[in-house]
């Protein structure tokens, strides 16, 4: 899979200062991780961050390296960051998204404990795997790669609604990637039969890859629609999809194999690959004009909206509303959670 840089890389450190901020970022206790490495310089940046993962434990291995590493650079001479993250930055938010009964729970919890929510960074993901069927009947893939991140972010959207009131530009940033481009234009999202979609077999290879590219397609249409409903309801927040670039993270090692990553052209590591979601989450611009390219964008490395990288059925506001609708419907018939807009 290619792996296309649309602008060069940028200083983290040149992004602007966030304290008082609020930020999420699920799948982002592992260092060799896109999502520590976000948290990790939102931290930097003062914002506090919640560093999820399936267990306290991990969690809170997670905030550890981030307060350990920015111990480090704010003591070496020839770091950008001499300013330590604070402890108190740094809470666990922990919950199993394969499970969205819990992801409710974590949900309610977090809203409980917060006033605001400026920064909601939909990160984690399982990679191409075989089609598994969850107690529900469900997907486990499109569970945690598009369920788990909508019943999210419905069921915080009262808290970001109020945060946008009194602090507008309010960030959703959604993990795509270009394997969405895998799909064909007659791609369906209309039932759950089709979210079940077996691609022509259980396990795979390209059946595989094609069922995670269906998860990533759903994760950039459901970014576009979010947007599309927070222009609708005067929400002063803006919705994108970021594919982080083909990254060396330590679920691909595990996946592919170090030596066949390895060999990938134009591969980068864990830290690139969060500075295109980074530039979402944080960059002024991408709120100043957002009537421009960025609202409901898909964003390419290191963080430039890219129309020209988005699919056919990506650009579908049809297929982004089935979509949507179709998973309002699942969660309450098949999980027995009913949420709106």
């Amino acid at each position: 899979m290619n792996n296309p840089i649309r602008r060069a890389q940028y200083d983290p450190s040149s992004l602007p200062d966030l304290t008082g901020k609020v930020a999420l970022v699920t799948g982002s206790n592992s260092p060799l991780g896109i999502g520590w490495n976000i948290a990790n310089q939102l931290a930097l940046k003062g914002a506090k961050v919640y560093i999820h993962a399936r267990s306290l434990e991990r969690a809170q291995a997670g905030i550890v390296a981030i307060l350990a590493n920015s111990r480090a650079a704010s003591q070496d001479s020839n770091s950008a960051n001499t300013k330590e993250v604070s402890a108190k930055q740094l809470e666990p938010f922990v919950v199993d998204l394969g499970d969205l009964k819990a992801v409710r729970k974590a949900a309610a919890a977090f809203a409980e404990k917060e006033t605001r929510l400026d920064i909601l960074v939909h990160n984690a993901a399982v990679l191409a795997c075989g089609l598994e069927l969850n107690e529900y009947g469900i997907s486990t893939s499109m569970t945690i790669n598009h369920i788990a991140p909508f019943l999210l972010t419905l069921e915080l959207l009262p808290l970001i609604k109020s945060t946008a009131r009194s602090h507008p530009g309010v960030r959703i940033v959604t993990l795509s990637s270009v394997a969405h481009t895998l799909l064909t234009p007659d791609v369906k999202y209309d039932s759950l039969s089709s979210i079940n979609n077996d691609f022509g077999e259980r396990d795979g290879e390209q059946a595989n890859l094609q069922r995670y590219g269906y998860s990533k397609l759903a994760n950039l249409l459901f970014a576009k629609e979010l947007q599309r409903k927070l222009n609708e309801a005067g929400i002063q927040a803006i919705s994108v999809a970021v594919h982080p670039g083909v990254v060396e993270t330590d679920g691909a090692i595990k996946y592919v194999g170090p030596e066949k990553l390895s060999q990938v052209k134009d591969i980068i590591g864990p830290l690139q690959g969060a500075l295109a979601p980074l530039f979402a989450a944080a960059a002024t611009e991408v709120w100043t004009e957002k009537d421009g390219d960025w609202a409901g964008a898909y964003v390419m490395p290191y963080g430039v909206p890219s129309p020209v990288d988005e699919s056919e059925a990506a650009k579908d506001p049809k297929l982004a509303k089935e979509l949507w609708e179709a998973t309002e419907k699942i969660l309450a018939e098949n999980v027995g959670i009913s949420v709106s807009f």
